[in-house]
């Protein structure tokens, strides 16, 4: 049964990262310059993107209630930090849409370490009915062998790049820097039309152009003064950056990374106005709308492949949604003043150490303890017969 699902998904002998576009509707694709996905890395939204979702990810202290399994999270490898391991497994899945780790047991099935080896290398072998992974170093690895952190896919076993999910809008980002380099390597020389009053042969205009390039073209002729003559003028058609639309464009681009991602715009230094006021509500969306998918992902894989059923990994995301100093401070105050926490509940949010006498919960004089005639708390609701606190 699960053999003839797989040939119906794929076909026979299927051995690769990814199936073709084409193979999931009949639609007409538009040729773009290719982008892989270790070029992406080379334009610095995506590379912002990719860095910081990964270096967040592998900051959170997350712990996992089996005692081995967590061993292993806090120390796999020999050769490098949970916080390397973690960053480097986030990095391939963000940018190959998949990241590996062979998990490495002992004869008895006791757990050793994780061996991190790179996307590109891996195939996924589909032949036999059953997902086998091939390597270029330790062979065939069984599925349960192998720590596979997926981006989202269509298959649900292998994930798909967002580079290459998204290669429209990558192409446009990589046209645009090109145009950017080129213009800054010219010394950002103006499109200019060289008008004569007479009429010219093509190889005269041709020799035109060469001798303005010559003199004129790139930054070491920056400020080079342009001298004409014979009744020639020169008419400008765009002068800066600006005039082709550069600067909005790769606004744009940025904003498409963003939503390729799910981090916030500002995240990736793009302006957008006063976007301090809202750090708390963008560093929820970020966490709710990124981060969270991804921490998802790992945690499916971890506890399926490493923990007994019934085990929990817990994540502390408190450090990255924790509001600013005033705003903490306000509501620990409305909790204190309103009895819901003690005072040495709120010195233990704020690190602090506790104080003797401070464990008893305190009730505000202008808050009601259960109703009555005043807000000191007398309540004479039952001899009223009234269910209406504060009742005259």
């Amino acid at each position: 049964m699960l053999k003839g699902l797989v040939q119906r998904l794929f076909p026979p002998n299927w051995v690769g990262h990814s199936y073709p576009i084409s193979w999931l509707a009949n639609e007409t694709v538009v040729p773009t310059p290719v982008v892989n996905p270790f070029q992406a890395l080379r334009y610095t939204p995506v590379y912002r993107a990719c860095t910081l979702i990964s270096c967040d990810i592998a900051r959170i202290e997350c712990t996992i209630s089996d005692e081995s399994c967590n061993s292993l999270w806090q120390n796999p490898s020999t050769f490098m930090s949970a916080y390397e391991f973690r960053r480097s497994l986030l990095m391939n899945a963000l940018i190959w849409g998949n990241g590996f780790a062979i998990i490495n047991r002992t004869a008895t099935g006791e757990l050793v370490e994780f061996l991190p080896v790179l996307s590109e290398q891996i195939q996924l072998d589909l032949s036999t009915g059953r997902p086998r992974y091939k390597t270029p170093q330790y062979g065939v690895v069984e599925a349960e062998d192998m720590l596979h952190i997926r981006a989202p896919g269509l298959s649900g076993i292998w994930g798909e790049s967002p580079v290459n999910m998204c290669r429209t809008s990558m192409s446009l980002l990589s046209a645009q820097e090109t145009m950017a380099l080129k213009n800054f390597a010219n010394a950002g020389n103006p499109k200019i039309a060289i008008v004569h009053p007479g009429k010219l042969s093509p190889e005269a205009m041709q020799r035109i152009e060469r001798d303005y390039m010559s003199r004129h073209a790139g930054s070491e002729n920056a400020g080079r003064p342009l001298v004409m003559a014979e009744g020639v003028k020169v008419d400008r058609i765009s002068s800066t950056l600006d005039d082709t639309g550069l600067e909005a464009a790769r606004r744009y681009s940025i904003g498409d990374v963003s939503r390729i991602y799910g981090v916030p715009a500002s995240y990736l230094s793009e302006n957008v106005g006063s976007a301090y006021g809202n750090m708390e509500w963008l560093s929820r969306m970020y966490v709710d709308s990124c981060l969270r998918q991804w921490i998802g992902a790992i945690e499916g894989e971890v506890m399926r492949k490493l923990a007994a059923p019934g085990e929990r990994m817990s994540w502390d995301l408190d450090e990255l949604i924790r509001p600013g100093i005033a705003e903490t401070m306000a509501a620990l105050r409305t909790g204190v003043e309103a009895g819901f926490i003690t005072r040495n509940e709120a010195r233990a949010e704020l690190d602090l150490d506790p104080i003797d006498g401070l464990d008893d919960p305190v009730l505000a004089k202008n808050v009601g303890a259960g109703g009555g005639q005043t807000n000191i708390g007398t309540d004479t609701s039952a001899q009223a017969g009234s269910p209406n606190d504060f009742t005259s």
